[in-house]
């Protein structure tokens, strides 16, 4: 097969594996494609949670058509037993010839045993087409076996000169419903979602997935002092499920008044203005939490900020200016330009009225 063919077939199975990212987790999720003298035979994404992987998937509807197939794969095949059988397993009994491979999966208990099992096996191997791209796709999943902790998206809805909300707090909608779709599609694909308590207390949010299909993320509030549970409000958050990421200066009232709703406290070292990001990043990282997405308000994304600890920032810009009004990024500042952070472009996108710009944390602290 030809290596333009091998491309095209290996960016399919990549962009299988993006569009079912947030579904799988804690799992990433791989794309495969099986192809036999030029036809696509099967080609599936990793199943929900606890489902067959992509591999599994993409052989049972080739068939007996997969002996002698070609398999593209975006993630190396697990040779271990997790809540299913080996892929490898499945490979070598569907009698694949070849698979293509973009990138080693780094995980301890993978690190290339699946890839050396296909060899042992008689299976021809390639490994590295797309990879670069391959670990962009994968780069929750990445981020965290290399760090321990999520991989950060920092999320902002702002008008033109950065304002979140009007001085009353006045926010909806800034954007239009093209980027509030899309933004709902960037929380599906994430394993978490994080706002700050001034958040709930405003505008008392959901934190689902409704514009778009998707795995609503797993509920994260930064409440320092516990101050969503002690307002005596039915919060939509306050129930099973949501974790509140709190300080060691929390009230036992407080708490007590958390722990009714049924919400779950997690106790977090107190850092400067609130909780320390980066001991709150661990703590969730030791959860195998793969990704995190921050929604806001200003003072949660400033923090993020002000550690470095973010990897991404999508930027949603309406064409509206509102002078006073509530910062994106606040509780924040730099005493020089030269020590403001330097972001570095991804990518950029119109969205009906709405600019979506996308940044890379170049200077973040991995």
């Amino acid at each position: 097969m030809s290596e333009i063919s091998d491309t095209q077939r290996m960016r399919e199975a990549l962009r299988l594996a993006r569009a079912g990212t947030g579904a799988t987790y804690p799992n990433p999720c791989v794309g495969a494609v099986v192809v036999k003298r030029g036809r696509v035979l099967g080609k599936a994404c990793s199943d929900v949670t606890g489902g067959p992987h992509a591999e599994v998937r993409a052989l049972r509807e080739a068939g007996r058509g997969a002996r002698g197939a070609t398999l593209y794969v975006s993630l190396e095949p697990c040779n271990h037993r997790g809540r299913t059988p080996p892929c490898v397993d499945a490979i070598i009994e569907a009698g694949v010839a070849r698979v293509v491979v973009a990138i080693e999966d780094p995980a301890p208990h993978v690190a290339g045993a699946g890839l050396a099992r296909l060899r042992r096996a008689g299976v021809e191997v390639e490994l590295g087409l797309l990879g670069e791209l391959a670990r962009e796709i994968h780069g929750h999943y990445l981020h965290h076996v290399a760090t321990a902790t999520p991989f950060v998206t920092l999320k902002l809805a702002c008008t033109l000169d950065g304002r979140i909300a009007t001085p009353t707090g006045d926010s909806k909608w800034i954007t239009g419903e093209p980027a509030r779709r899309s933004a709902h599609g960037l929380r599906a694909r994430h394993h978490g979602v994080a706002i700050g308590a001034a958040t709930v207390l405003a505008d008392d949010p959901r934190l689902d997935v409704r514009l778009t299909r998707g795995v609503a993320p797993l509920p994260f509030v930064f409440d320092p002092r516990l101050r969503v549970a002690s307002a005596g409000r039915p919060f939509h958050l306050l129930r099973p499920g949501v974790v509140f990421l709190h300080g060691e200066r929390a009230s036992k009232r407080a708490r007590a008044a958390l722990a009714k709703t049924g919400a779950e406290a997690l106790e977090v070292a107190d850092g400067a203005g609130g909780i320390d990001i980066a001991a709150a990043l661990t703590q969730l990282g030791a959860r195998g939490l793969r990704s995190l997405m921050v929604e806001g308000g200003g003072r949660l994304v400033g923090a993020f900020m002000a550690t470095a600890r973010w990897q991404e920032l999508w930027l949603y810009q309406a064409p509206i200016v509102l002078g006073e009004g509530r910062p994106a990024i606040a509780g924040v500042a730099w005493a020089s330009v030269a020590d403001a952070p330097r972001l570095q472009l991804i990518r950029r996108r119109t969205l009906g009225v709405d600019q979506l710009s996308v940044f890379r944390a170049s200077d973040s602290r991995e």
